[in-house]
C-alpha cells in the first residue's frame, strides 16, 4: 500500500513538474512572439516612415520643377514684353502726348 501511495506522489510530482515546465515553455513562446509581434511593428513603422519620406520628396521635387518652369515662363513672357515695350515705346509715347494734347495721331 505504502508502495501505491509513493508511486502516485511520484506520479503527482512528475505531473506538476510537467505541467510547470510546460506553463513555463508556453510563458517563453509568448514573450517570444510578443518580441517578434514588435520587432514586425517597429519595420512596418520604419518603412512607413521611408515611403512617406520618397512619396513627400517626389511630390516636393515635382512641385519645385512646376515652379522653375513657372518661373522660366515668366521670364521669358517679361524678356518679350520688355523688348516689346522697347520697340514701341517711342511710338507709344508720341500716341500717348498726342492725346493728351488732342491732336490726332497717325502713327
Amino acid at each position: 500500500m505504502k508502495e501505491s501511495i509513493d508511486s502516485i506522489l511520484a506520479i503527482d510530482r512528475k505531473t506538476r513538474e510537467l505541467v510547470e515546465n510546460t506553463d513555463k515553455e508556453i510563458e517563453q513562446i509568448k514573450k517570444d512572439l510578443r518580441e517578434k509581434l514588435t520587432d514586425l511593428e517597429n519595420e512596418s513603422i520604419e518603412k512607413s516612415k521611408l515611403l512617406g519620406k520618397e512619396k513627400s520628396d517626389e511630390i516636393l521635387s515635382d512641385f519645385e520643377n512646376k515652379a522653375d518652369d513657372l518661373r522660366k515662363e515668366n521670364q521669358k513672357n517679361l524678356e518679350e514684353i520688355e523688348a516689346y515695350y522697347e520697340k514701341t515705346s517711342e511710338d507709344l509715347i508720341k500716341v500717348v502726348f498726342d492725346k493728351l494734347i488732342g491732336r490726332d495721331s497717325n502713327v
